[in-house]
């Protein structure tokens, strides 16, 4: 059986899960993308965020390798999930959705950042340079605002009282 949370599951749809991710992301400069292969063998790759949390609007970007393996795994299944932590700031996140190779110039030409060129000499103008486009449809987090300086606090609570005290919050998100 399993042990309940002493914490209470919050579940935030439309404009709330928006903002709690929005406000999670800024935690995090980089991801574990998941993606599923042939077989049902799972793959799982660390991916840098692109862009300002504060322009989350449901899609995340990735610059990537049109010809690598993540792209021929999301061609054959657009599922795929991304993994977030800061054990730093107590913060973890798990957004499931679907993702797609877009080739989209503008795009790529605002995300871009000089930190890229250590993948792609030619910048934006690289013929293997491409974006992933991922589209949030749900997940869950795990945030504990304060941080380290929280968590103390309610281990300390715990030791004197003897109580389990919650040390943050912990819920599920809804965009679409």
């Amino acid at each position: 059986m399993e042990a309940e949370s002493n914490n209470e599951t919050l579940h935030l749809e439309g404009d709330e899960a928006l903002d709690k991710v929005r406000t999670l992301l800024k935690e995090f400069r980089s991801t574990m993308m998941i993606t599923q292969g042939p077989g049902g063998t799972i793959h799982s790759r660390p991916m840098g965020l692109q862009g300002e949390a504060k322009n989350f609007y449901g899609t995340l970007w990735f610059f990537t390798d049109r010809n690598c393996r993540k792209v021929r795994e999301i061609e054959s299944n657009p599922s795929i999930s991304l993994v977030f932590q800061s054990d730093s700031d107590s913060a973890y996140m798990h957004l499931f959705g679907k993702a797609q190779q877009v080739d989209d110039r503008a795009k790529m030409k605002e995300l871009y950042t000089p930190a890229i060129r250590t993948w792609f000499p030619e910048g934006v103008d690289d013929p293997r340079l491409s974006l992933i486009r991922f589209d949030v449809e749900r997940g869950n987090f795990w945030d504990s605002p304060g941080g380290l300086l929280q968590g103390l606090g309610a281990f300390t609570k715990a030791i004197v009282t003897g109580q389990p005290a919650p040390a943050g919050e912990m819920g599920e998100v809804r965009l679409r």
